[in-house]
């Protein structure tokens, strides 16, 4: 199976926007980004999806594949599926298709290569990563999707509130945080993108949930951290966590 793996990036992020172009002690987030995962899958099959051209040509300052999306479509998921009608036109030269998130600058992109394993042994639509977390404060914390799942490893929900609700303990237990990293088949991705944004996709600002809604099957691989470094944040979503990086890097 040939794979591909696509970096979506969006200017207009919420919470920390133009954060891809944000420098981190001397390069960008996305740059950084880039760098760490193009050490695991080379050059040739990794490409950064650009909502524009300020963020493209950036791109190409720094040497990385890259295409031009639709700044208006409604998720990163749409975001790669733009991205690789571009690269593979014919839909001929890829089976499998990884999308690494922009802002997971301290996340280990080898993890993708277990992804891949969990997707041709469950045959299922998407695979993703869980993470164990004990901390009430992320719990808690709306910016940190948590994942319901059962034992087998296949997701049933996922959101910004805390669950699964743990009745006997009175709060939740043994809560799993999902890692923005999925691999997908290449048939998957485009049903996907052929379906209406639903109604829980739609509320909670999750787009793995078009996915439940519509039937299709998600597993996860739990790890204990995926970080390369785990005294730095995984991601950067908010002001907070790009000056924690910055910290770090320094």
């Amino acid at each position: 199976m040939k794979t591909v793996v696509i970096i979506p990036c969006r200017m207009a992020s919420e919470r920390l926007p133009k954060k891809f172009m944000q420098d981190i002690n001397g390069k960008t987030l996305i740059r950084r980004v880039y760098e760490n995962v193009s050490r695991v899958f080379g050059h040739s099959d990794l490409f950064i999806a650009c909502d524009g051209e300020p963020l493209y040509s950036h791109t190409k300052e720094f040497g990385a594949n890259a295409v031009i999306t639709d700044p208006d479509l409604p998720s990163g998921t749409d975001r790669i599926a733009a991205a690789l009608k571009e690269i593979d036109p014919n839909g001929d030269k890829y089976d499998i298709v990884i999308n690494f998130q922009g802002d997971d600058v301290n996340v280990d992109p080898t993890i993708c290569a277990r992804l891949v394993d969990l997707m041709r042994q469950t045959k299922c639509d998407i695979a993703t990563v869980a993470q164990p977390i004990d901390d009430a404060g992320l719990i808690n914390n709306p910016n940190i999707v948590k994942i319901a799942m059962g034992e087998n490893g296949r997701c049933v929900y996922f959101s910004r509130s805390p669950i699964p609700f743990a009745r006997a303990v009175g709060g939740v237990d043994n809560a799993l945080w999902h890692i923005g990293i999925y691999v997908y088949n290449a048939a998957s991705l485009r049903k996907f993108v052929s379906l209406p944004v639903g109604k829980l996709e739609a509320t909670e600002k999750l787009e793995q949930l078009r996915a439940l809604e519509n039937g299709m099957s998600i597993y996860a691989l739990t790890v204990k951290d995926t970080r390369m470094d785990p005294r730095a944040p995984a991601d950067v979503n908010t002001a907070e966590d790009l000056e924690e990086m910055r910290r770090f890097v320094k």
